[in-house]
């Protein structure tokens, strides 16, 4: 499932740490990465000095991908001029990317990554899933990054709340786990009854995707706690040692306030560690698994 990764980078340090995330997801995997770099044409640097901002972009990106080729991987520097967000978007529909990764700081600061233009369209509009990684984790460099770069993610956890578009993730769980040989935990929160609750009573038990999973060799448990989503959720990667966090766009109270929200949202600012979303218009066929 996993074939061709398209990867935004503005040059900043800090859009580059998903990289060493992105190998890890990647081990056992021969996809293609593709990096892009977007020249934006309302920038001050990219009008007053276009042909030395385009010929740094060009430096840029070779370099990166020449590093990932000496590792013997598949990668192409992609630089196009446009607007960040609808050029993500372009080149992901045009190279039929199967996964786009974004890290949520880079030059435009936090808000507008966050809940801004870029990752928000990027989010609301992706044929394909979006790999985020939060402003600021835990660094990988010293002696450690080569060990943590080669090690697979072990641990992912799948909060579900019983809805057919929920269930979106659970082809990408299946198609991740194998490769990387990890455990998955479903969760499910029960939410205390309010005038607009985000989780109600699931539509389909989670023992249904428990069953389907196992079926697959995945070693799986399901875990039930009660009060706030994004509180218990964040709870539960601390406590099953989580290293991945899969979650759809889409659930019982629609893409916007389910991504934007006081779920995902904050689930994303407060995470420390990757979180795997999966649009809310993922293919027919992914949204019952069989």
């Amino acid at each position: 499932m996993l074939e061709r990764v398209l990867v935004p980078l503005d040059g900043s340090e800090t859009a580059e740490r998903v990289l060493p995330h992105l190998r890890r997801l990647l081990l056992g995997r021969s996809a293609e990465i593709l990096l892009l770099r977007v020249l934006d044409a309302t920038s001050p640097d990219v009008s007053v000095m276009a042909p030395a901002y385009e010929a740094e972009a060009e430096r840029y990106t070779r370099r990166l991908t020449f590093l990932l080729m000496n590792e013997g991987r598949r990668a192409r520097a992609i630089v196009r001029p446009g607007g960040a967000a609808a050029t993500i978007l372009r080149v992901a529909r045009e190279e039929n990317v199967s996964l786009t990764v974004l890290s949520t700081h880079g030059r435009t600061g936090l808000s507008r990554l966050v809940i801004g233009s870029v990752a928000e369209t990027v989010l609301r509009a992706s044929p394909s899933p979006v790999f985020l990684l939060r402003s600021f984790p835990p660094p990988i460099d010293g002696p450690s990054r080569g060990r943590t770069e080669n090690t697979p993610f072990h641990s992912i956890l799948v909060p579900l709340d019983g809805s057919e578009h929920s269930l979106r993730v659970v082809p990408l769980v299946l198609d991740l786990v194998r490769p990387l040989d990890a455990r998955v935990t479903l969760l499910y929160v029960h939410e205390p009854p309010g005038p607009n609750p985000h989780w109600l009573l699931p539509e389909r038990p989670l023992e249904d995707v428990e069953r389907l999973l196992r079926e697959h060799t995945v070693p799986v448990t399901t875990a039930v706690r009660e009060g706030d989503p994004a509180a218990e959720i964040l709870a539960a990667c601390r406590t099953n040692a989580a290293d991945l966090l899969v979650m759809a766009t889409h659930g019982r109270s629609g893409p916007v306030r389910w991504l934007f929200g006081s779920v995902t949202e904050n689930v994303l600012r407060a995470a420390d560690i990757p979180l795997l979303v999966v649009p809310a218009r993922a293919p027919k066929e992914a949204a019952r698994p069989a």
